[in-house]
């Protein structure tokens, strides 16, 4: 069991290298092709840190791990929310722009009850992420279309983001990296994961949902307070929506696309989906009281969280020694 949680953190290590090297290579060829920092800088902190969850994904969905694909795009949506914006908000309050409430936000609350309503079927069939993938491409060009009306400063601060990467060999060898990176992070990660729930008597769910979400989670945590910390509050909220948004449509879509995966899991139905919706709604009345995201609203967050994990581990441990005596 040490072992797997040794490689499992080494995949979730390789992860999160590979996606800043092959961000800093796609961030150059955008560079190239003529495409401003600011629309560079929306697209990759928004949705670059979300390719950890993307290749974890694909590694579980060609090893038919579905579960575990699941999980991390459930698990790591609650993480997002909670987890990444409650330690943010503990650096500094995240003030909020007008028009995040009023387009972005409302977007991911729809998508995550459209989530919950979808897995009521009993499972994501390929057309369904075919219609969810193209819902992403549509989401992605309203919002490089609305990003003309970004007031200036928050462009500077977008900009400031992008990575410049010079040379044409370094690009190409960044993006060849990066991907090789993700590949082999993602298939360590599902590998341990899979070894892990098998050790502690859990669920690919739960573990998909905890372990595996938090570990993918880490690049927006990281991104996330090192914005707050330097004041973008934009760049830390827009972060976690953006990135909820892509690992829902993109990521969950692509998956379904390989896989149909099964939303039949123990607690997805009445607990993880219900939670990731709750936290992606009870971010409306914080962001709304005086447009901020206040430290007493990130540790009531953070709280919430901890909550969560606690009474989703406690809940697993019970059914699987209840199973066992049955047995």
């Amino acid at each position: 069991m040490l072992l797997d949680l040794g490689i499992l953190a080494l995949g979730v290590a390789i992860l999160g290298v590979g996606a800043d090297v092959f961000v800093r290579g796609a961030s150059a060829v955008a560079e190239r092709l003529g495409i401003s920092p600011f629309v560079i800088g929306l697209v990759v902190v928004g949705f670059g840190t979300s390719t950890p969850e993307l290749a974890v994904n694909l590694s579980a969905a060609l090893k038919g791990s579905t579960d575990i694909a699941v999980g991390n795009v459930v698990g790591s949506n609650i993480a997002n929310v909670a987890l990444i914006l409650g330690c943010a908000a503990l650096v500094t309050p995240l003030a909020v722009h007008l028009r995040m409430v009023r387009l972005e936000l409302p977007i991911m609350i729809a998508i995550s009850f459209g989530l919950w309503a979808l897995a009521t079927g009993g499972s994501v069939s390929r057309v369904e992420g075919g219609i969810m993938v193209t819902a992403f491409v549509a989401f992605l060009l309203l919002l490089l279309r609305n990003s003309r009306q970004e007031p200036s400063e928050v462009k500077a601060e977008f900009a400031e983001e992008v990575k410049h990467v010079r040379s044409t060999w370094l690009t190409a060898a960044f993006i060849v990296g990066g991907l090789a990176m993700l590949i082999g992070g993602g298939w360590l990660a599902v590998e341990a994961a899979v070894g892990l729930a098998r050790g502690l008597g859990l669920s690919e769910l739960v573990i998909g949902l905890t372990i595996v979400a938090v570990g993918t989670s880490l690049p927006e945590l990281a991104s996330s307070v090192a914005a707050a910390i330097r004041g973008h509050t934009d760049i830390a909220i827009g972060n976690v929506i953006g990135s909820n948004i892509y690992n829902v449509l993109c990521v969950l879509g692509i998956t379904a696309m390989i896989q149909p995966l099964p939303t039949t899991g123990a607690t997805l139905m009445w607990l993880d989906l219900p939670v990731m919706v709750g936290f992606a709604v009870v971010l409306v009345p914080m962001m709304m009281i005086a447009m901020r995201i206040s430290r007493p609203s990130g540790t009531l967050l953070l709280v919430g969280y901890a909550v969560y994990l606690w009474y989703l581990v406690e809940y697993s441990r019970g059914t699987a020694s209840v199973a066992g005596i049955g047995g």
